[in-house]
């Protein structure tokens, strides 16, 4: 099952200046992270990590696109029919 939280201050999860609100999805079965991570002045993309391998998914950010990574990580969400906790 995959759960949608949001990754507290001070992890590796968590950026200060994030468009996403720091929502990360983490599952129960499997030691993957699905967070949105900065690419500098690209913006930002999606990722999944895992221990240390990280795999990037979707799109190649566009430099000086503006994109809602919040949209793209509830579309994430609505695919893996995440539970929300709040």
């Amino acid at each position: 099952m995959w759960i949608l939280t949001e990754a507290p201050r001070g992890s590796n999860y968590y950026e200060a200046q994030s468009t996403t609100g720091n929502k990360a999805l983490i599952s129960d079965s499997c030691e993957t992270v699905i967070y949105a991570r900065s690419q500098g002045a690209d913006g930002y993309r999606i990722v999944a990590q895992r221990g240390r391998e990280t795999f990037f998914m979707g799109p190649t950010p566009v430099r000086g696109v503006e994109v809602d990574m919040n949209a793209q990580m509830l579309e994430v969400v609505r695919q893996l029919g995440a539970v929300a906790l709040g």
